[in-house]
């Protein structure tokens, strides 16, 4: 993905790396797509008369709408690393987004974490940043790679272009 520049972007500020979060996120809402669709199917197969197609089209319509909710925010949702601060921008529902910073100075230690075999097998997971100020300054939920989010994060090189 790239993104040359942002909103609240200072004029020294270089832009070092852009992640989302891991697209496994969105196999919850597609399995309920397909369930719903299943479901809405069962009238039809029944041979339930003729609002059966009606309510077909109505289950289709908001597993849709769902299905695209669900992704708008995933593509919302996005995490940046500059050269002098770490922006997480989460869209968390349709009307509600939280913005988090924290400058590279303040970072006292970051630590990566994979919960459960999903997690494992498809290498994603939170990467958790810990200033002197707050135990948890800034939690990366479900980032491709953690390890190597950590590592860019911790890397020394990027203060070198303040």
């Amino acid at each position: 993905m790239i993104i040359d520049s942002f909103d609240g972007q200072r004029a020294d500020e270089k832009i070092n790396a852009v992640w989302r979060r891991h697209p496994f996120v969105l196999s919850k809402a597609g399995f309920i797509v397909v369930g719903m669709a299943v479901v809405g199917s069962v009238p039809l197969a029944m041979g339930w008369g003729g609002w059966s197609i009606g309510f077909l089209i109505f289950i289709v319509s908001c597993s849709g709408l769902y299905a695209l909710i669900n992704y708008w925010l995933w593509v919302n949702t996005i995490f940046i690393l500059t050269n002098q601060r770490i922006f997480a921008i989460y869209q968390k529902r349709l009307f509600v987004r939280t913005n988090n910073e924290v400058p590279l100075e303040n970072i006292q230690n970051v630590s990566h974490t994979k919960h459960g075999i999903f997690e494992m097998m498809m290498d994603f997971g939170d990467v958790e940043i810990e200033t002197s100020g707050a135990k948890t300054a800034m939690q990366i939920k479900d980032v491709p790679n953690p390890y190597f989010v950590q590592q860019k994060i911790l890397s020394k090189d990027l203060s070198k272009d303040k």
